[in-house]
C-alpha cells in the first residue's frame, strides 16, 4: 500500500487509546519527515525471553517510543500472545544499538509536550547520521536479492510464496499454488499456517494440518486431523531422514495491520516423532539462514 494509506492505518490502530495516540501522533508530525518508517504496536522478543509490545517503532533506527499510562501494561507473557505476533515480532538482543524513548502521560500538558519535544530531538539527530529512504515492498526485494543470505533475524516478510521462491531460490514463476515443494537438491520450501489454540486444545486453520511452532523456534510438530494421513505420514518421514532432506520454512501469519504475510524461521530436519506426542512429526531447527540464489 502507498505511504499515505500506510500511515492512517498503522497509526489507527492506537485510536481507542486517547493519551498514546495522542503522543505518538504529536512526535510523528513533529518529525515532519517522509523517509522516516514508523510501526505502531510492534511486539519485540527481549533479551531476557519475554515478550513486550512497543507502542511506535522505528525500524531503520531502532529506536522505541513508549508512552507511559497508569494502567498501561509493559509485559506480556508468550503463552498469551497470538502465533501470528509472536512470528512477526523483532529480537531486541540482535540489535546492538537498541534505544527506548519514553514519554510519562500522566504529567501535565506542558511536561508531556516538552518531554515530545526531547523524543523527537533524539530521533532526528539519529535520523541525521543515516541515509533514510522508505522502501516500497519490491524495493525491498531487489536489496535483498543482492545480499548472500537471508537470516530469522531478518525483518522482512513476503506477500506470497511466488515472491519467496524467485527472491530468495531464484526461480521465475508466476504463481504458486502449493505451499510444500522442492527448490533445489535436498531443499524443500515449506510455507505452513500455523495451528491456533483454544481452551489448551489446537486447532487447524489450513486443510486439518496441525502446525505447532515452539515459542522459540527451536521445532516444528506437524500433525493432522485425520488418523489415517497421521499414519500415512509415519510411514514417509523415515524417506526424509534417510535422504537428508530439509525444509526452508516461511511461516505464514497475518501482520499487524492484518494482511497475510510469510516469514522465515529457519531451516528445519526431521528428527522423527514428538517425543511427548506420537500422532506428530518433529522438525528440528538446523540453520538459521538461508542462502540466497
Amino acid at each position: 500500500m502507498n505511504k499515505r494509506d500506510y500511515l492512517v492505518r498503522t497509526f489507527s490502530r492506537t485510536k481507542r487509546k486517547d493519551y498514546e495516540n495522542y503522543i505518538l501522533t504529536a512526535i510523528w508530525h513533529k518529525l515532519d519527515n517522509l523517509n522516516i518508517f514508523p510501526v505502531s504496536q510492534q511486539y519485540v522478543k527481549r533479551a531476557n525471553g519475554s515478550f513486550a509490545l512497543m507502542d511506535l517503532y522505528f525500524p531503520q533506527l531502532h529506536i522505541e517510543v513508549e508512552v507511559d499510562e497508569a494502567h498501561h501494561k509493559q509485559q506480556t507473557e508468550a503463552d498469551e500472545l497470538r502465533m501470528d505476533d509472536i512470528i512477526a515480532s523483532i529480537s531486541e538482543e540482535v540489535i546492538d544499538d537498541f534505544l527506548c524513548l519514553r514519554v510519562d502521560a500522566t504529567q501535565s500538558i506542558e511536561a508531556i509536550d516538552k518531554e515530545i519535544n526531547e523524543v523527537v530531538k533524539t530521533i532526528r539527530e539519529h535520523a541525521s547520521k543515516k541515509v533514510l529512504h522508505w522502501l516500497t515492498y519490491e524495493e525491498q526485494l531487489a536489496e535483498l536479492k543482492k545480499s548472500d543470505v537471508l537470516s530469522i533475524y531478518n525483518e522482512i516478510s513476503f506477500n506470497d510464496i511466488k515472491d519467496i521462491a524467485n527472491t530468495i531460490f531464484g526461480k521465475q514463476a508466476q504463481r504458486y499454488q502449493k505451499s510444500y515443494f522442492r527448490v533445489y537438491d535436498n531443499t524443500w520450501l515449506w510455507c505452513p499456517k500455523l495451528s491456533i489454540e483454544v481452551d489448551g486444545v489446537k486447532k487447524s486453520v489450513a486443510k486439518g494440518w496441525i502446525n505447532t511452532l515452539a515459542p522459540d523456534w527451536s521445532y516444528i510438530d506437524e500433525s493432522h486431523e485425520s488418523a489415517e494421513i497421521v499414519e500415512s505420514r509415519k510411514t514417509l518421514f523415515q524417506k526424509e531422514v534417510d535422504q537428508n532432506q530439509q525444509r526452508a520454512v516461511f511461516a505464514k501469519y497475518k501482520d499487524n495491520l492484518g494482511k497475510n504475510r510469510y516469514r522465515f524461521i529457519g531451516i528445519f530436519k526431521c528428527s522423527g516423532l514428538a517425543p511427548d506426542d506420537p500422532t506428530s512429526i518433529r522438525y528440528h531447527r538446523v540453520k538459521d539462514r538461508v542462502h540466497i540464489i
